[in-house]
């Protein structure tokens, strides 16, 4: 069924939702308080506006008070007062709430402020790569709901020697370069980090582009 859907938070876990929501056919309504954020998502979404909900309480309020959510995602994981802000006042408006936490203790927190969902990405995602690594499995592929998936392969000749800017993977194919190990050793990569052939890659997004990812690393052409 078709959901009328507010957005809180357009980052790295937020645009996943975003277009997650987008694929699955709802309409999204998109708050983030940076321009650049929103505007990487405007193509997915019915409308959307720049604010900080720390700030601007009042101004949130009277927008879920116009407007008639049949859900909302709260996905900023680093500004608790403001998720505890936007679950208060979706809340009280009679709105479910889907809040994103990035500790046990903060999920607590926001759960007895009425959210009525919590979730804990990198913790999940963490959990599900060392159950494959302790299964001593050869299998190097996570699938997740919703399309999305983990992987682990390493850095090939198309990729090395590039920047992440460079590749711009995370708007061209929807795959983010989550972690790379180096000599065994984790890297968190920067927009900054240039890639070695020989590194390991995992990496998280879109399975439908996953042939893309793979056939420019490893300098293939796609078919």
């Amino acid at each position: 069924m078709k959901k009328s859907i507010l957005v809180i938070g357009a980052g790295r876990f937020g645009r996943g939702v975003i277009e997650g929501l987008f694929e699955e056919g709802h309409d999204i309504f998109v708050i983030d308080k940076d321009e650049e954020s929103l505007d990487r998502v405007r193509d997915v979404i019915i409308s959307g506006a720049i604010m900080d909900v720390g700030e601007d309480e009042d101004e949130l309020a009277q927008l879920v008070g116009q407007k008639n959510f049949d859900e909302a995602v709260v996905a900023m994981g680093s500004d608790f007062e403001g998720a505890l802000i936007a679950t208060s006042i979706l809340k009280e408006a009679g709105v479910r709430v889907s809040v994103k936490a990035s500790t046990r203790r903060r999920g607590n927190v926001l759960e007895k402020m009425g959210a009525d969902k919590t979730v804990f990405p990198e913790r999940d995602m963490g959990l599900r790569l060392a159950h494959s690594i302790s299964a001593e499995s050869e299998i190097d592929f996570l699938e997740l709901p919703r399309g999305f998936i983990v992987e682990q392969l390493k850095v090939g000749s198309g990729f090395a020697e590039k920047s992440i800017s460079e590749l711009n993977t995370t708007n061209r194919f929807g795959i983010w370069i989550l972690l790379l190990y180096r000599n065994e050793e984790p890297i968190q990569p920067t927009a900054t980090t240039t890639l070695i052939q020989g590194d390991i890659m995992i990496v998280f997004g879109k399975k439908k582009k996953l042939h893309l990812f793979e056939a420019e690393n490893f300098g293939k052409k796609s078919k």
